[in-house]
């Protein structure tokens, strides 16, 4: 596995910042730095399960490990799912390397009016191309937030 951090600041207070990465309608709008149509299904609080994906090709579930609001979320990928998220069978050895892998968000107040956002990826460096895409993701969030 391969530690792979991203982060941005946002001119916005924490619980704003927060409240957008668990907010359903913004999530497709950032999330296009995957591809279109991303959606989830789920809910973001400890113990359960979201499910990351689009209705062409599916996606990933994970599950959301530890919650503090307006500091921190944990989670881990424990299955892929097809486009009407039902959980597949690992065929390829792909995705049998992102079966475990970590997604965090960590949130800092900056200031008032600041926050910085960083996702922590903990992946099998196979991914580490696909995971770059969180840059545009963190920049595609902060004009949601500051609009």
């Amino acid at each position: 596995m391969k530690e792979l951090k991203y982060s941005i600041k946002i001119n916005k207070p924490v619980n704003v910042v927060f409240e957008k990465i668990t907010d359903k309608s913004v999530y497709p709008a950032w999330a296009k730095a995957w591809g279109e149509g991303m959606t989830y299904e789920g809910e973001w609080k400890e113990g359960q399960h979201i499910s990351f994906f689009d209705k062409t090709q599916g996606g990933t579930k994970v599950i959301v490990e530890h919650v503090v609001p307006n500091e921190s979320i944990r989670m881990k990928h424990v299955a892929m799912v097809n486009p009407q998220n039902i959980e597949v069978e690992l065929t390829g050895d792909m995705m049998r390397k992102w079966i475990g892998s970590r997604e965090d968000y960590y949130l800092k107040i900056e200031g008032d009016n600041e926050t910085t956002l960083e996702v922590v990826m903990m992946a099998d460096k196979a991914f580490e191309t696909m995971m770059n895409a969180w840059s545009e993701a963190l920049q595609l969030f902060k004009n949601i937030c500051e609009a």
